[in-house]
């Protein structure tokens, strides 16, 4: 069977598992506003529109909690929500609606029985998944044609730990191709669309969880990130998305495109949300689950511990990093989200990156240890073509490391951590504070720009997108001298046509912490947050 034939079986297995009923009329699939389409369409219930639409995660979880939803009807109105959002947007991969419902009619009939027993902290939770994560009796594809048709026995440890902690679970969403690029874009499900502009990307790898988030089909999901993975996708949906600590939340047991045993630039998991205490509830959670208990790899740290180290925070500032200039809303929206938080009486201090050329270079080289031939063999077998982002990518083109490469190549990541320990120490930040990338979301199959996001992934230090706005009218082009450092950041610069062109595309803002800090980081990102959302903006839930 060739990759053709198994992409249109896998399409309408998924076509096949969202009910008639909840199938949009024509003209909804032609709208030129996605993210109203929920709230026109008539297939939700006034009830379900304000469930989906209405609170955060910790919010519905409270409601659930207090009685005024069961958890059958907050799954039923997710699994509705989020069947239009993959209608729009091509955001799902696996659908499993009515096992979701089934598993909520269980946690309802087990509070019935036991109404005095405390309710587990995402109990009737919907939560969604990105498609590498490992469920029974579905498929793991990630993207891959190979991979097509083979349901997985077992649930990834992250997949049971949330199911212990009382989550529903109901889908899985796409990814690009090898998982290593900013489009989710394959040849077994096609391309995800971003819902707040279809000409730009939803990112990735995790752009499904993205735009699905973006469409309030899910309100709490979970990404993996080794570049940018989680980052990239919260920033061009304008969603919250953190970038964990290597090691506090579980990883193990995902199906993945590297071989067995790689060890260079570690993934990691981490929370995609409607909110920042919805992040915060995720990683609490994680925690207090032993982690380790269900994947041995992760540290055996319980401590959750978001209050700050002293009364008066600095977080230092860097507009750009030295390696590609900001477009002109990524420009604007930094520095009026530096005013607000002056304004607050939060001290920032304006540095200057140190050179990451090392590092970028460093990096590179990691993620293609084997020369990439695993991940083309994979492509190989499936008898599928590259995917345009694939072959733009070109990490092919990296040669294979030797055992002296390896070793030359850690002692070059001990450097470079050791340089960033001592900038963060000399300065004596609590946060770091910077764009997440160049670019808000680019024009499909453009993303150039992943130093912003890699950058922290080499450190192992967590970062965090928050939500700031949108491109505005004021966003006007400007000419490509502004781009200041080289020829490639020209032709990156060039991407920005107007705001005419990025209408509605947000911009967004990443806040760093320290290696294995995520709760202190989490300490200043909700003064962050509140700051910047004070009077209006995507905090509120």
């Amino acid at each position: 069977m060739g990759y053709r034939e198994i992409a249109r079986g896998k399409q309408e297995q998924r076509r096949q598992r969202i009910s008639k009923d909840w199938i949009l009329a024509r003209e909804h699939l032609a709208s030129s506003n996605l993210l109203k389409v929920p709230e026109v369409c008539g297939i939700l219930t006034g009830r379900e529109l304000e469930i989906t639409g209405k609170y955060d995660a910790v919010g519905l979880v409270e409601k659930i909690a207090n009685g005024s939803f069961s958890a059958r009807e907050v799954t039923l109105a997710f699994c509705k929500r989020a069947a239009i959002a993959q209608q729009l947007t091509n955001c799902l991969t696996e659908i499993f609606f009515e096992d979701a419902i089934q598993r909520a009619e269980e946690l309802d009939r087990e509070r019935a029985a036991n109404p005095g027993t405390p309710l587990r902290p995402f109990h009737g939770l919907p939560i969604s998944l990105k498609d590498s994560f490992k469920i029974p009796g579905y498929d793991s594809v990630i993207g891959m044609t190979c991979f097509a048709n083979d349901p997985d026995q077992t649930y990834s440890p992250l997949a049971q730990l949330l199911l212990d902690a009382g989550a529903v679970l109901y889908c899985k969403t796409n990814v690009p191709q090898t998982m290593m690029t900013a489009d989710s874009d394959n040849n077994v499900f096609g391309r995800t669309l971003n819902p707040t502009n279809i000409n730009v990307t939803a990112g990735g790898s995790s752009g499904g969880e993205g735009a699905l988030i973006a469409m309030r089909g899910s309100i709490l999901g979970v990404g993996t990130d080794i570049a940018g993975s989680v980052r990239i996708p919260s920033h061009c949906n304008g969603i919250y998305g953190l970038r964990t600590s290597v090691g506090l939340v579980p990883m193990a047991g995902q199906k993945d495109p590297v071989a067995p045993g790689t060890d260079g630039v570690a993934p990691i998991a981490g929370p995609m949300a409607t909110s920042l205490r919805a992040c915060e509830h995720f990683m609490k959670t994680v925690a207090k689950s032993s982690a380790w208990k269900y994947d041995e790899s992760c540290l055996h740290l319980n401590r959750w511990d978001t209050r700050p180290k002293h009364t008066n925070i600095r977080i230092g500032v860097a507009y750009n990093d030295g390696m590609f200039t900001p477009w002109p809303p990524v420009r604007r929206s930094m520095q009026q989200a530096v005013s607000k938080l002056r304004s607050a009486g939060i001290e920032m201090v304006d540095l200057k990156m140190p050179d990451l050329h090392e590092a970028v270079s460093t990096t590179y080289r990691m993620y293609s240890l084997d020369g990439c031939r695993f991940v083309q063999n994979l492509i190989k077998q499936g008898e599928e073509p590259e995917v345009e982002s694939v072959k733009r990518t070109n990490l092919a083109a990296i040669p294979s490391a030797t055992l002296d490469d390896f070793f030359a190549l850690n002692a070059a990541r001990s450097k470079v951590k050791e340089d960033f320990q001592k900038f963060w120490l000399d300065h004596e930040l609590d946060a770091l504070l910077c764009p997440p990338a160049a670019t808000t979301a680019t024009p499909l199959d453009e993303w150039k720009c992943i130093t912003y996001t890699m950058l922290w992934n080499l450190l192992d230090y967590p970062a965090l997108i928050i939500p700031i706005g949108k491109v505005t009218d004021q966003d006007v082009v400007d000419g490509v001298e502004n781009a200041i450092f080289g020829e490639e950041d020209q032709q990156n610069y060039k991407l920005y046509t107007g705001p005419e062109d990025f209408k509605n595309v947000p911009t967004t803002t990443q806040l760093i912490g320290m290696r294995q800090e995520d709760d202190r980081l989490m300490g200043v990102a909700k003064m962050v947050d509140e700051a910047l959302h004070s009077q209006s903006g995507p905090s509120k839930p």
